[in-house]
């Protein structure tokens, strides 16, 4: 069904689990995650605790809900890039080709930083889905380079990128004057100068 055919029932659920994800994220940042539960997030949304595990299955989901939708499209225009550019380069573009569209979810972004930063288990989490997202990049750089499977050098080219596109974001976060875009692609630049 396309986005401008969604039906009202598509809708209420849209506008239910952004309100308990908003919810959750500023009851994460004002006390903290662990101190932050499932029947203050809901109160604070409006709706039943009931009505909570509807949409999240844990209070952790709420916090990693579209976790893998920025690595898979970044995967998406990553093999879209034109082959005369190096796998490095055309990294460097897919992340700052997509950073454009983090803008509106700024606060978002930011709030899920303070509550990982708040909590051991959500780093310990974080760091997993970090390790995920890095095997992702690492088996579409191999799809790219025409191999069956990500050799060390997939997995190297692979966790470079997440680290210089994660001091981006955490550059972007902490100076919101600048473009996140911007700010990938000066890290991905930096990098060869280093290594001279």
């Amino acid at each position: 069904m396309a986005r401008g055919d969604r039906s009202p029932r598509g809708e209420h659920a849209d506008r239910v689990r952004n309100a308990l994800l908003e919810a959750a994220l500023d009851l994460f940042s004002a006390n903290g995650y662990d101190e932050t539960t499932t029947d203050q997030i809901a109160d604070s949304a409006g709706v039943s605790p009931r009505t909570f595990f509807r949409y999240f299955p844990t209070k952790e989901s709420v916090l990693f809900f579209g976790e893998y939708d920025f690595i898979d499209a970044v995967s998406g225009v990553y093999l879209a890039q034109p082959e005369e550019l190096s796998d490095f380069e055309a990294m460097a573009n897919s992340f700052a080709l997509l950073a454009p569209g983090l803008k509106r979810i700024r606060k978002r972004i930011a709030q899920y930083h303070e509550a990982v930063a708040s909590s051991l288990v959500l780093l310990g989490r974080e760091r997993r889905n970090h390790e995920a997202n890095a095997e992702t990049v690492a088996k579409v750089i191999a799809e790219r380079r025409r191999l069956p499977s990500p050799d060390s050098e997939c997995h190297l080219l692979a966790s470079i990128g997440m680290l210089l596109t994660e001091r981006a974001v955490n550059q972007w976060l902490a100076a919101p004057g600048r473009a996140l875009d911007d700010l990938i692609r000066q890290e991905f630049a930096a990098l060869p100068a280093v290594l001279k």
